[in-house]
């Protein structure tokens, strides 16, 4: 069975298992850099809001081996686990003052999501562009965004500087950073791992450190977050390179002249293009953070 076939069957399939209540809708969704995915939507008559299914990935699960039946039962499982206890007010959507103390900030590449900016407010920043959101936190504690487009500046009367400067003080206070070095962070995911750091009383000593917010969501952002690139390089007694390895984080390396800036953009492209899901790629190089200048660069 072709991917055409199957996201023609498959929405027909949970339509006859979940009968009349509800309404599956399948539509193109863009995300970020022009990715293009094939959204499911299952519409409850009872609830104003629905988790949206991306077929794309469990025709991965067909292709190896699920049978169709499989993988309905496992999309209708996530339509469930996700779905809203009750019907969400998103009137206040409308209303600035009470949207204004969400509005946060992310990252996404300029060059790879030109479609998407001519309808968002944005700032460029050296390859990236600045774009808002309203953030929303379940009761669960998940962090979930709503990007902001060009017509809410009509509907709440403010300018994308606004929203700029809201955002700047906002997202730091919203979603705090949070720095770990490598080998931390493998003892949180593998309790008993030994440190992965280098010794240096055997060879280079180049410890990396991950930069995230504490939500994990669009991490990468924390870059900009007043004087914490200034500070950590202080703390360093280092420059420091700047290795986007996706949308939600950064990797950190003192830059102490054992690293060509060349070849350490070289593996991030490779990074990207081998490990990465094409939504969640940032940026294709290093960049470079001087504590003379304060300032963040895409070459020595």
């Amino acid at each position: 069975m072709t991917y055409q076939e199957f996201k023609k069957q498959i929405p027909l399939m949970i339509q006859e298992q979940l009968g009349s209540s509800v309404h599956v809708c399948l539509q193109e969704v863009i995300k970020n850099n022009d990715t293009r995915l094939d959204g499911l939507t299952i519409f409850s008559e009872h609830l104003n809001i629905s988790p949206t299914i991306y077929l794309n990935y469990y025709f991965g699960q067909y292709r190896a081996g699920g049978s169709l039946d499989d993988v309905c039962r496992d999309i209708i499982a996530a339509y469930r686990e996700n779905l809203p206890a009750e019907r969400i007010d998103i009137s206040f959507f409308t209303d600035y003052e009470k949207v204004k103390n969400r509005i946060v900030f992310k990252l996404i590449n300029y060059d790879r999501n030109q479609t998407l900016l001519t309808n968002i407010p944005h700032c460029r920043f050296l390859d990236l562009a600045v774009v808002f959101c309203c953030l929303l936190q379940s009761d669960r504690g998940e962090y979930a965004t709503i990007l902001i487009y060009n017509h809410h500046l009509d509907l709440w009367n403010i300018t994308t500087d606004d929203l700029y400067s809201l955002s700047m003080k906002n997202t730091p206070a919203l979603l705090s950073c949070d720095i770990k070095s490598m080998s931390d962070l493998l003892k949180e995911l593998v309790p008993g791992a030994k440190d992965c750091g280098v010794n240096p009383d055997k060879g280079p000593y180049s410890p990396l450190y991950v930069l995230s917010n504490t939500g994990k969501l669009n991490g990468s952002g924390c870059i900009l977050y007043q004087n914490l690139l200034q500070n950590f390089a202080e703390k360093m007694g280092s420059d420091l390179y700047v290795l986007p390895s996706s949308v939600h984080e950064v990797l950190l390396l003192p830059a102490d002249g054992a690293d060509s800036f060349r070849e350490l953009s070289a593996i991030v492209e490779e990074i990207n293009t081998s490990q990465l899901a094409n939504e969640e790629i940032l940026s294709d190089h290093a960049y470079y953070f001087s504590r003379d200048t304060g300032k963040l660069s895409m070459r020595l």
